[in-house]
């Protein structure tokens, strides 16, 4: 059996690589919410400049402001309607668009607030869509990768049962503290409605310019304090992630007949007492309390668990008949038993964290770049410092060359924000990663094998397409091909073992 240390390091890749995954969605949601009010901005600056401009007086203007304008957001309700899911919330949006019907006039400065309401709601409707993929992805990679790294860390075989879907979605739906995932985004997307539009009210009724208001509502979704939408938004996906990752965990405990897990707190200045407290206590699968002796325990919480000790000489099967788990002897090693998984099962560990590193899934990344053209020093640095001005980075020293030695990669894109280069990149393997990383920051590329697969085939292509702008040698071209051509024809493979 390996040392404890290789467990609690798996137990911390994970959670690291679901949280990277988070943190591209966290940064989609605090963009969508800029976005929004960037448009509001517009309503206010547009709204006001269709009274100053005509030469009536500023206090006039803001006494017009109060007059009746009717209609003019129904069709928005309609398609916000449309395009929400939750009944609560449709029944809400109804009542506005009854009302809108009806005849019912509403003033300036409630029609600015109605497309608040209106921009938010669209932000919280995508915010769901999105997050719900994460979570579904936290749960089946938590459950997946703890039957892959029991198996490999006792070097045995573990027959395990594929989670059904309805077993992940019914976990989604569960609340936990209160409320399940889609009504704390709705929750927290009132509480910035209410913000904003008292902001813009205030702003109003106080006289305030334009660009004071403006500047407010700006610095509303930049702000840092506990409650703002950037902190709010990091908390809610930090901590979604966290519990849907451990669920996936402990339902994993169950499948493979691990009675035990020993609690490991975050090695962090920032671990609080209480974790700090938990830190290596061995507790039973079925006693696990989430926020009590299983994590997270609290927001943003960042603990895992690992299994207790176990015999050393056990091998884990499970009876096909009875469901029960058994011990043989053993003659079934780690590399037998993942040679024999099924098409489904093998299919199925696509979810396990960083799997294209673990030999698990063959990513043909790696290009001979013995023939390839070094990209000029001076556009490589113009291109860092774009990067860096959208707030990412790219990282290349001598040991980001030996990192990159060890996972036999060219370079490697781990979000939207980080890449690692080669010292003396090709212009194909920078262009390619700048590529991934617009992928990562589009939610093209959600962490999943189909979806990294098919940001390969595009990345590919879009390095064909543009090879004379990119000025791409002739072996470049030549080795892009032959990657494209691999790339589908084991999306061919894929799809022609049953993958979805």
């Amino acid at each position: 059996m390996k040392s404890k240390a290789y467990w609690v390091k798996r137990a911390v890749e994970v959670e690291t690589y679901l949280q990277s995954q988070a943190d591209s969605i966290k940064d989609g949601v605090i963009k969508a919410y800029e976005r929004a009010i960037k448009n509001v901005n517009n309503d206010i600056e547009k709204t006001f400049k269709a009274y100053i401009s005509t030469d009536i007086p500023e206090k006039e203007a803001r006494r017009l402001m109060s007059i009746a304008d009717s209609d003019k957001q129904y069709e928005e309700l309609l398609e916000l309607y449309d395009e929400t899911d939750d009944k609560t919330v449709k029944k809400e949006i109804l009542s506005r668009i009854n009302a809108q019907s009806y005849g019912a006039r509403i003033s300036r400065l409630e029609g600015l607030k109605r497309n608040v309401y209106i921009y938010f709601r669209h932000v919280a409707n995508e915010a769901i869509k999105e997050q719900k993929k994460l979570y579904d992805s936290a749960v089946k990679t938590a459950y997946y990768t703890n039957i892959f790294d029991t198996a490999q860390g006792l070097n045995c075989g573990i027959d395990f049962s594929l989670v059904p879907q309805k077993a992940v979605d019914k976990v989604l739906s569960e609340p936990w503290h209160g409320h399940n995932y889609s009504e704390r985004v709705w929750i927290h997307n009132d509480r910035f409605i209410q913000a904003v539009g008292q902001t813009i009210e205030d702003g109003i009724i106080s006289g305030h310019s334009v660009s004071r208001m403006t500047d407010k509502l700006i610095d509303y979704v930049k702000d840092t304090a506990p409650g703002g939408i950037r902190t709010s938004a990091e908390t809610l996906v930090r901590s979604e992630t966290a519990h849907f990752m451990n669920q996936g965990q402990r339902m994993a405990y169950e499948e493979i007949g691990i009675k035990q897990y020993r609690f490991v707190a975050a090695l962090s200045e920032l671990t609080c007492d209480r974790c700090g407290s938990l830190d290596g206590s061995v507790f039973d699968t079925d006693k696990a309390v989430e926020g009590e002796n299983f994590p997270p325990i609290h927001p943003r919480c960042r603990c895992v668990t690992i299994m207790a000790d176990v015999n050393l000489t056990s091998r884990i099967a499970r009876d096909p008949l009875t469901g029960e788990n058994y011990k043989v002897d053993g003659s079934m090693t780690f590399d037998e038993w993942k040679n024999g998984l099924s098409d489904e099962q093998r299919n199925a560990l696509k979810y396990v964290a960083n799997s294209e590193k673990r030999g698990i899934i063959e990513m043909k990344r790696k290009k001979n770049d013995n023939k390839s053209e070094t990209m000029p020093k001076k556009q490589l640095q113009k291109i860092i410092k774009r990067f860096k001005k959208l707030g990412g980075t790219i990282q290349m020293s001598e040991e980001t060359d030996k990192y990159l030695d060890s996972k036999f990669a060219e370079a490697i894109t781990y979000d939207a924000h980080t890449i690692l280069l080669r010292q003396k990149p090709s212009r194909a393997s920078v262009f390619e990663e700048l590529i991934h990383s617009a992928q990562y920051g589009t939610g093209k590329n959600d962490g999943s094998y189909i979806s990294r697969l098919k940001c390969e085939i595009e990345a590919q292509e879009k390095l064909l397409r543009y090879q004379k702008a990119y000025r791409l040698t002739k072996i470049e071209v030549e080795q892009t091909e032959k990657a494209l051509n691999d790339y589908k024809n084991e999306l061919k493979l894929y799809y022609k073992k049953g993958g979805v």
